[in-house]
């Protein structure tokens, strides 16, 4: 009897195991790539993917990849056609999980599909509604459909994705706003495998952020201009277009991976090799350091010397951002990376909080009339990325305006009436013939704040 149940126990534990083990082997040899795609999309809709690039792990599908930048009507198309184009408020991308080729001679793009022949002329910058950028950037044609698409010259085994390095380019906002924060939201999923293919290419551009296109890319970036040694480059997929949410802002839904402003900061951090992360790890130094941002044409700080020695006066160690310091941008970012607090009236300088600590301050001078483009484009930004935000907005006697028009005047009583008058009318006098002369005694308050925000007691008055 007692031999009887041992034979039962065993046959039962066998039977169990041949259960689970039938499964696993199916899965393994027929069904484990597309286990694999559902659990991926699975943990990526609930926000569960492994941050950055922790782990290494083994490359998704391409057309998985891809899927990823779509949501609903436009995703079901491109299951059923391996192609769609979804317009969305800043951006329009067109994305082909179907061979691509792009003529650099012509600057045509062929995806062929058994289906009617369609022509898209699409300008490959983020920003679709400013005209102002958009006009200075070549269209690409593409062609998809029943079309006769060239001989290949260059076969890639990786998808492109189509930038233009164009536009504003040369504006710091305007690199990270318009370019690197949108190629980051595009790219970053496909974990460096993906070339970019870039229509107004720039050296100097790439060279200046090299760091950052390395991690985005492992492979050489193509000049779409460049036409020696043959002009048709062939891809197994492509992205022609940027994904663009906001101003330095990423919209964590509609990101594929989750990622944020926070994972941005994290993945400049390593990409430039900052040693501080938190701007508590600088609460060892006796005196909190201070990055001045000094303007040399338009939106000067008139009274300089002054707000300087009040700063120093309250216990800051002051460092001026000179001209020749900001020349070369990874030292200066590592710079930037080593203060406590940045401070600037409006303008593209401001883009540096990028590079401050965890917790660091942000002091943003706001000049008459430019309330909204400094919330928009430094405050709300600031914030969002986990940096502490103060704003010293001038009141029309520290305004140079001032001097220039009676204080009744529309120029200096009501400068959001001055907006009727268009962009670039409004612009030609708050962005570009305004001055600022601090209010010490005013400014002192903003300063005394920052110090509470730091932990810091400030040093009593002389």
């Amino acid at each position: 009897m007692e031999e009887s149940k041992k034979q039962a126990c065993s046959l039962s534990s066998f039977l169990i195991s041949l259960l689970i083990i039938i499964p696993l082997v199916y899965c393994a040899f027929f069904q484990l790539d597309q286990w694999k795609a559902n659990l991926a999309n699975w943990n990526s809709n609930l926000g569960f993917e492994n941050k950055l690039d922790e782990g290494a792990p083994e490359q998704e599908p391409l057309k998985f990849l891809l899927r990823r930048l779509l949501r609903g009507e436009q995703r079901i198309q491109f299951e059923d056609t391996g192609f769609a184009y979804p317009s969305e408020l800043h951006s329009d991308i067109y994305v082909s999980s179907k061979q691509v080729r792009f003529d650099t001679n012509s600057s045509k793009i062929y995806i062929h599909a058994n289906q009617a022949a369609a022509i898209h002329i699409v300008r490959p910058y983020a920003l679709k509604g400013d005209e102002a950028p958009i006009q200075l950037i070549s269209p690409v044609e593409i062609q998809h459909g029943n079309t006769t698409p060239p001989a290949c010259n260059h076969y890639h085994d990786a998808p492109a994705m189509v930038f233009s390095s164009g536009g504003f380019v040369g504006n710091i906002f305007h690199e990270f706003n318009d370019v690197l924060v949108p190629l980051f939201i595009t790219s970053r999923h496909f974990r460096s495998h993906v070339i970019f293919m870039v229509t107004g290419f720039q050296h100097w551009f790439f060279n200046k952020y090299k760091k950052i296109f390395s991690q985005l890319s492992r492979y050489e970036a193509i000049n779409a201009a460049e036409t020696a040694n043959g002009t048709v480059h062939c891809f197994p997929g492509a992205v022609i277009g940027l994904k663009y949410h906001d101003n330095l802002y990423l919209n964590r839904s509609d990101v594929p991976g989750g990622y944020s402003m926070f994972e941005f900061r994290d993945f400049l951090v390593k990409s430039f090799d900052f040693n501080i992360k938190k701007v508590s790890q600088l609460i060892e130094e006796e005196k909190p350091k201070l990055l001045l941002l000094s303007r040399a044409k338009t939106r000067k700080i008139l009274n300089q010397v002054e707000v300087v020695k009040l700063m120093e006066e309250l216990g800051f160690r002051v460092v001026p951002a000179t001209l020749d310091m900001m020349m070369n941008f990874e030292e200066f970012a590592h710079i930037v990376n080593n203060c406590s607090v940045i401070v600037g009236v409006h303008g593209a300088g401001l883009t540096n909080e990028l590079f401050l600590p965890n917790g660091a301050v942000v002091i943003q001078v706001v000049p008459l009339g430019l309330d909204w483009p400094g919330n928009a484009c430094f405050g709300g930004p600031a914030v969002d990325m986990g940096l502490q935000y103060l704003e010293y907005k001038i009141e029309p006697q520290e305004s140079s305006l001032y001097d220039l028009y009676a204080p009744d005047h529309p120029v200096t009583a009501d400068p959001e009436s001055m907006k009727a008058q268009g962009y670039q009318a409004f612009g030609a006098i708050y962005i570009d013939k305004q001055d600022v002369k601090i209010n010490v005694e005013r400014f002192r308050k903003t300063l005394v704040e920052t110090m509470r925000l730091l932990g810091r007691p400030t040093n009593p008055l002389p």
